[in-house]
């Protein structure tokens, strides 16, 4: 993840007990939103309801490109298997 510099920022933690989900809903008129849950928690991820830019979809491919590292590595750990990449923080 990128350093931050100055600006608001915030950390969620989302524990998961391997029943959560993930969905996309998508809208005719604005940016879809990504919700995570579990249990009675839910994160939400969105974008500004009607602009989408470059940066929009480089954030939305990192998105992608980090969850399916996430899940190799959930399913690595599942079969027993050493992590492709033992150093925290890579995707």
């Amino acid at each position: 993840m990128a350093a931050r510099k100055g600006g608001s920022w915030q950390r969620t933690a989302l524990h998961v007990d391997g029943k959560g989900q993930a969905t996309c809903t998508t809208y005719p008129d604005r940016t879809p939103v990504l919700a995570l849950g579990a249990g009675n928690a839910i994160v939400s991820v969105c974008l500004h309801a009607d602009t989408v830019t470059a940066e929009s979809v480089d954030f939305a491919r990192d998105l992608a490109h980090a969850a399916q590292a996430f899940a190799v590595e959930v399913e690595r750990r599942w079969r027993g298997l050493a992590s492709i990449k033992n150093t925290e923080g890579v995707a």
